[in-house]
């Protein structure tokens, strides 16, 4: 394996799923939870345009980091495939939720994101999708354990002859 150069595009994937998952979560807790008090106490003109920069600059990273956590988590996937099976019932249950959790934060964002001008209630988006951010994570911790130490099969039948 080490001998023919496949092992550094798994390593390169995996740091390319880390880091997009590391600029997400940081920029959306950014724009959750420090942009706006920094913001509060400037004059109204320069709150929004402040706001209206950032967020088109969060929008491009958002879009960038999405396609790069689909593309490398679905390459991590394929390659982890036999070790997912090593560990079930335990990477089945966390595979699921870490799956659905990441799809729905996207889904969030993307329609948060859309248009020119945030709506009434895009703080309360960005907040909520910061918090299931984190619990993607939490179950990506997960399921990297359970990937790393596979439950005994305990269900055999024990002869005795």
């Amino acid at each position: 394996m080490l001998s023919d150069g496949s092992w550094a595009l798994v390593i390169f994937v995996r740091w390319l799923h880390v880091i997009s998952a590391c600029l997400l979560v940081g920029a959306t807790f950014f724009v959750a939870f420090l942009l706006p008090p920094a913001t509060r106490e400037l004059d109204e003109a320069s709150r929004e345009s402040i706001l209206s920069r950032s967020r088109r600059g969060f929008k491009m990273l958002v879009h960038v980091c999405i396609l790069l956590l689909l593309a490398s988590g679905t390459y991590n996937l394929i390659g982890n495939r036999s070790a997912y099976h090593r560990g079930l019932p335990l990477t089945h249950a966390l595979l699921g939720p870490h799956v659905l959790l990441a799809l729905t934060a996207f889904a969030i964002l993307l329609v948060v994101l859309a248009g020119r001008q945030p709506s009434r209630a895009y703080q309360r988006w960005v907040r909520l999708t910061a918090s299931l951010l984190f619990l993607t994570v939490l179950t990506a911790s997960a399921l990297k354990w359970a990937r790393e130490h596979p439950l005994q099969d305990t269900t055999q039948d024990r002869r005795v002859d």
